[in-house]
């Protein structure tokens, strides 16, 4: 399916997974709200800004609507909603690609204050689930709508590497595990409003952080070539969005290099 007159909000899409997914929902035609923290180069250790994401999905002929937002700040994504509705006028797709790689993030349990274990808690699950209650009134008034929250093998599976050695702290894990419960918990309240909810597990991606930040072709102890192309996961995500019936995959998690193997996608 076309996703022309559609309005995708693509979360995280400054750089890396949101950034490609923004492009491929662009590519079939849908206009694309990017929101990140990042507005502006120099602003990170890892190269991208929402403006530069703009610029790639005007030059593909679809409107873009740069939108800056701190999502541990719950009134900024309250404002990153009500900007994208009063300039789109609706939001038919919500896609969260996040990964909090702050202080703590590869740290010991027990070096990690309580103040870095909230604040992954904020960026990674709180956010999702806070923005996706936003715009599911929407998405139902329309008919509906589709959720797609990008989670982690991590969440379901342990890395027996100690964090910071081929591992992330606790908070990355435990936060990518709520995704997914949350995506099967509110599904079922979703469903009778047509609205899907659906995560989708990336696998190790050769995006932005990855690339730029290993060193001897090794990223926190896990070999380069151990990864897949960031068109996995971002094939998958537009796959979902252009699927003809949503709701086939709600409440699941999607793997994606399983998903585009078995649709033979790439």
């Amino acid at each position: 399916m076309s996703l022309e007159g559609k309005v995708a909000l693509v979360v995280g899409a400054s750089r890396g997974m949101g950034k490609r997914m923004a492009l491929e929902l662009a590519e079939q035609g849908a206009d694309i709200a990017i929101a990140a923290r990042t507005d502006r180069p120099g602003q990170s250790d890892v190269s991208g800004t929402i403006h530069e994401t703009a610029d790639e999905i005007r030059a593909l002929g679809c409107r873009a609507l740069p939108v800056r937002v701190d999502l541990a700040d719950s009134g900024q994504i309250e404002e990153m909603l009500s900007t994208t509705l009063d300039h789109f006028g609706h939001i038919d797709i919500l896609v969260h690609s996040v990964q909090y790689m702050g202080p703590g993030y590869l740290s010991h349990f027990l070096d990690t204050t309580a103040e870095q274990l909230e604040l992954q808690i904020k960026v990674n699950l709180l956010s999702a689930m806070h923005a996706t209650r936003l715009v599911a009134p929407g998405m139902a008034e329309r008919g509906g709508g589709l959720v797609v929250l990008i989670s982690s093998a991590a969440g379901t599976t342990e890395n027996p590497n100690m964090p910071g050695e081929g591992s992330t702290g606790l908070g990355y894990p435990v936060t990518k595990a709520g995704l997914n419960r949350f995506v099967s918990a509110v599904e079922k309240e979703l469903r009778p409003h047509n609205v899907a909810v659906v995560a989708v597990d990336p696998g190790f991606t050769l995006s932005e952080h990855v690339t730029e930040g290993a060193v001897d072709q090794v990223y926190n102890g896990w070999p380069l070539e151990w990864a897949h192309g960031i068109e996995v996961p971002a094939t998958t995500v537009r796959e979902l969005c252009c699927a003809s019936d949503p709701m086939a995959f709600s409440g699941q998690v999607v793997v994606a290099a399983d998903y585009v193997k078995e649709h033979g996608l790439l």
